[in-house]
């Protein structure tokens, strides 16, 4: 028989919640063939089985988290392992039984009891209109006979606006624990400031539409190698802070925050400071797809300096984004609507417009520093976009 433990996806992780499993117990299983989806913390990996088999007992159900190295599962190796196990559930099911048929009075007086409880006195016009309007008995008092529940009392109580509708509750997922206790953290930890600016996009639109002859390219891969542009000249927006000490990179690692069915995640392109704009679009699909697939890897999650959100596509204009993590800036961009602008030479134009929100931790990083970096962004996006065609 082989014990399945509740692996460790990575040096943080403690315990993993299981999402899914793949086989019910008694069904075959092979070696490398997906048993169960666990969901740690960062992410959602399958679980391959490590010997042919079958499942023999799921000790951790859908839905419970168990700590990193203990037992999740056992799979028999053969059939006489399994079989045994099948008789041992096959004895328990018959003593279960046994035990029913000893005390059939005390199962009967137990239901009189629960019956007697859930009587209600209630004329049959007042159970009809509850019924149709969704009210629960229990909760009206009667004025009838007796303390008997009329039609006028269910009227009354509807009247009132006293209809309470039952809620159903869910559990926490292990990616939306690990959400909010960042974004707690970041919050009470850290002294946010957001300066915002609007920038013209025109330009870079145009641009885009041009790439797009040779090659698809999303604003968000044009934005990240601008900002790593930006990066480069003011590098103290490039370090993370723990509270007591900077840490300084010389290379450029960007986040790029990824909206999942089961919460915001921030996959990691490595090094866009040396990447041309074409590297940097095919590593953003990649690591995207992966996050929306629940298949991106760990290492894809960790090392990132700087972060970019961009809630455009979902008819936000500005916004203040939190903090990731120990980073000590993150950018958020809006959506780009057309506005009538002002030209320099005071004629006017129908332009794309767009707001950019940068977040910072104002112990390391003062205004002044914050207005220049978006004074630098809105430089090259406006200005010098000859230099990203050079990077393209």
């Amino acid at each position: 028989m082989f014990v399945l433990k509740m692996p460790k996806f990575g040096l943080s992780m403690e315990s993993g919640t299981i999402s899914k499993w793949y086989k019910k117990e008694g069904e075959p299983v092979k070696k490398g063939e997906p048993i169960v989806e666990v969901e740690s913390e960062k992410i959602t990996n399958d679980v391959p089985s490590p010997v042919d088999g079958f499942l023999k007992k799921i000790v951790v159900e859908e839905g419970e988290e168990q700590k990193v190295g203990e037992v999740i599962a056992y799979i028999a190796e053969n059939k006489t392992e399994l079989e045994k196990e099948i008789e041992e559930k096959k004895e328990e099911e018959v003593v279960k039984e046994e035990k029913v048929v000893q005390e059939p009075q005390k199962i009967i007086a137990k239901e009189a009891q629960k019956a007697e409880e859930s009587f209600i006195k209630a004329s049959p016009r007042a159970k009809r209109l509850a019924k149709e309007k969704g009210i629960d008995l229990r909760k009206i008092r009667g004025t009838g006979p007796n303390g008997r529940i009329v039609e006028k009392d269910v009227l009354a109580f509807a009247e009132a606006g006293a209809t309470v509708e039952e809620g159903t509750e869910e559990p926490i997922s292990a990616i939306r624990k690990t959400i909010i206790k960042n974004l707690s953290e970041s919050y009470h930890n850290s002294v946010l400031v957001t300066n915002m600016t609007k920038i013209d996009m025109t330009e870079l639109l145009k641009l885009r539409e041009e790439w797009k002859k040779e090659e698809k390219v999303s604003v968000t891969a044009i934005l990240v190698k601008i900002v790593s542009e930006v990066l480069k000249k003011l590098p103290k927006f490039n370090v993370l802070f723990d509270g007591e000490k900077v840490k300084k990179f010389s290379s450029i690692n960007i986040g790029v925050a990824v909206d999942t069915e089961k919460g915001l995640v921030v996959p990691v392109i490595k090094n866009t400071g040396a990447m041309g704009i074409r590297e940097i679009n095919k590593e953003l699909k990649r690591i995207s797809d992966a996050a929306k697939s629940n298949k991106i890897e760990l290492d894809d999650l960790e090392g990132s300096h700087f972060t970019i959100t961009n809630l455009g596509m979902m008819r936000t204009d500005m916004f203040t984004p939190i903090l990731n993590g120990k980073e000590v800036a993150i950018l958020g961009v809006g959506r780009t609507v057309k506005e009538v602008k002002v030209m320099d030479d005071n004629s006017f134009a129908v332009r794309d417009m767009c707001w950019f929100s940068l977040s910072y931790d104002h112990r390391i990083i003062d205004g002044a520093d914050a207005a220049r970096f978006l004074g630098e962004l809105s430089g090259f996006i406006e200005l010098h976009l000859d230099k990203m065609k050079e990077t393209f």
